[in-house]
């Protein structure tokens, strides 16, 4: 079966999040030398990479804890402004999953429409899809901030529906959260596809049908 439609999580989806992680712990390092110990960016990222909690974790708490782990050599900087950093320098550090272009090209030349709908602030993820480069290749982006509604509530897939012009059930959602992603997109009658691997199946609900451990296998589903 091949759809008309293909909708996109963002986060963890169509980016690599830990190897994102790593090139802004290179910026991190770069910005914020003069009073760190330590000259490894690996360093940072290992401890990066537990305090962001693969981004479920609140920009505060991720802050609080790098204020208070990390090797600083003086006083550290006000977490107000490690918090600035992130918000202007990591969207910037966003890389793509592997097989990210390859899978896009292939979908755009059997002519399904794309999209993405995120969680998050309209700034930080619009800076993330310009960072990957893939805005032409999209019909719809949408992000829960702009339109005052979060996955996994069905309202928002119903929006990003509305604005391609496509029933729900001719419709494939990809994501690799459980609640917001698999059981959202179902509840509004999309066919949703889980990459397995990042976060645990929740008890007390059925797997859905497709499930992949890359995006480079999602071609497959259709043949």
């Amino acid at each position: 079966m091949v759809p008309k439609a293909i909708l996109f999580d963002l986060d963890e989806t169509l980016t690599d999040r830990s190897q994102s992680l790593m090139k802004y712990s290179y910026a991190f390092l770069e910005s914020f030398d003069n009073y760190l110990s330590v000259t490894s960016p690996e360093e940072i990222y290992q401890l990066l990479k537990i305090a962001d909690g693969n981004g479920y974790r609140s920009r505060e708490e991720v802050f609080a804890q790098l204020t208070e782990e990390l090797p600083w050599a003086y006083k550290p900087p006000e977490t107000s402004r490690i918090n600035e950093h992130w918000a202007s320098t990591f969207p910037l550090c966003s890389t793509a999953i592997t097989g990210m272009y390859e899978v896009l090209d292939n979908l755009k030349s059997l002519g399904i429409m794309l999209g993405i709908i995120t969680n998050g602030g309209s700034i930080s993820q619009n800076r993330k899809i310009d960072a990957l480069g893939i805005r032409e290749y999209l019909s719809t982006i949408i992000i829960s901030e702009s339109v005052n509604v979060k996955k996994p509530d069905e309202k928002i897939f119903a929006i990003a529906l509305g604005e391609i012009n496509v029933n729900a059930s001719d419709t494939w959602y990809i994501g690799d959260h459980p609640v917001n992603d698999i059981l959202g997109s179902s509840s509004a009658g999309i066919t949703p596809v889980w990459i397995r691997g990042i976060h645990p199946w929740v008890e007390g609900y059925d797997k859905p049908q497709y499930q992949i451990d890359s995006l480079n296998q999602l071609l497959s589903l259709m043949y």
